[in-house]
């Protein structure tokens, strides 16, 4: 925009020199100045056009964001995610594969729950909504290398229960285990079980 202000002034500056030099227009003069005027006028028309059309894209655009961020907002709250520590939760109480669980994880804007201490496994093990096995985002996909599925991160904390965590090649998904202790399994991935979905999206 700066660019083409700089170069219109120069034009009009060498016209008017031109103007000055003489004591009045040629013909020849006054056909060129009257059409850089013109020229000037469509030059400001268009310019005035484009900055109306970017002010109303911008608009809309801003409009469709705030209108994305209510829809997401609304879809948190209609589901029931549950705030802690930042994060949010959402209990999936439809029985699914460990794979097809971690896409309804991402589809509603998470993944299967990464677990990282003792106080966040307690919180999710006493909030479910039933007394159930719940997939949690933990594979060993490359045999007995533990990784979270939301950022591929090997998992430090691991509460196995007695006997898990190392069941072999056909047991390659993690789960929190019903009992009353607050320990893990790994259980094949084609089982279908209850599961529990984290977001760092919180309304």
């Amino acid at each position: 925009m700066m660019l083409v202000l700089v170069i219109l002034l120069n034009i009009i500056g060498l016209i008017f020199k031109d103007v000055g030099a003489l004591p009045c227009l040629t013909d020849e003069l006054k056909t060129k100045f009257d059409a850089v005027r013109k020229a000037l006028g469509v030059l400001q028309t268009s310019i005035d056009d484009k900055i109306e059309s970017l002010q109303s894209d911008v608009k809309n655009k801003v409009k469709k964001i705030d209108d994305d961020m209510d829809t997401l907002v609304s879809d948190f709250q209609k589901r029931q995610w549950k705030k802690y520590n930042g994060h949010c939760y959402y209990y999936g109480n439809d029985k699914r594969t460990w794979f097809l669980a971690e896409q309804n994880c991402k589809q509603i804007g998470g993944n299967l729950a990464k677990i990282e201490d003792e106080a966040e496994n307690k919180w999710i093990k006493d909030n479910r909504s039933e007394k159930d096995h719940y997939w949690i985002g933990l594979t060993d996909l490359n045999e007995g290398e533990w990784r979270w599925s939301s950022d591929q991160k090997v998992a430090t904390y691991k509460p196995w229960h007695s006997g898990s965590g190392n069941n072999g090649v056909n047991y390659n998904c993690g789960l929190i285990y019903h009992t009353t202790s607050y320990t893990w399994v790994d259980e094949p991935c084609t089982s279908k079980l209850r599961y529990v979905c984290e977001s760092h999206f919180c309304y």
